[in-house]
């Protein structure tokens, strides 16, 4: 049984009941990209016959949707700050999984997938694909690390829906 509610209270959840569907509108939006992503990324790699290219174009899809999810959560981040300032406490919960959201996003499509398509390219300008170059090691840990960030990715992107459709 919940406690009973204030007039004030209640004012300020109709107050600002768009701007609550709005931010739910965009997880949902977040939630459903990220899942797409991950699909998408599956069957680039498992569907291409050559493996390299395959995770190339995984690289480019990962990056082409990291500006879009970049963009949902600084919004998500920004409105529910607002909200937070006018007094709804409750959007602190979604600060966290957004911020890990955006970090791990940022660092896959801008750090890590920059310097795997650099290596992709020394080693094809060398003769090899790049796991039978020098650098095989290295790139290989690069890839654990960006595929463990978009998990991480995909799991921030998961709490985050679940804490904004679960009040």
């Amino acid at each position: 049984m919940q406690p009973p509610v204030s007039s004030n209270t209640s004012e300020t959840l109709n107050q600002y009941s768009a701007t609550r569907r709005f931010i739910t509108c965009l997880c949902l939006l977040l939630g459903g990209g990220l899942i797409a992503q991950l699909l998408s990324v599956i069957v680039v790699r498992i569907a291409s016959s050559d493996i390299q290219a395959g995770g190339m174009l995984a690289d480019i899809i990962t990056q082409y949707l990291a500006n879009f999810f970049l963009g949902i959560a600084f919004i998500v981040l920004s409105v529910s700050n607002l909200l937070i300032k006018r007094g709804l406490v409750e959007y602190k919960r979604l600060r966290l999984p957004t911020i890990i959201l955006a970090a791990s996003t940022a660092i896959v499509a801008f750090m890590l997938i920059p310097r795997m398509d650099y290596l992709r390219e020394t080693a094809l300008l060398d003769g090899l694909p790049v796991l039978y170059s020098a650098s095989a090691a290295y790139f290989t840990t690069l890839a654990a690390l960006a595929t463990s960030l978009l998990l991480i990715q995909l799991a921030s992107g998961g709490v985050l829906l679940w804490r904004q459709l679960n009040h």
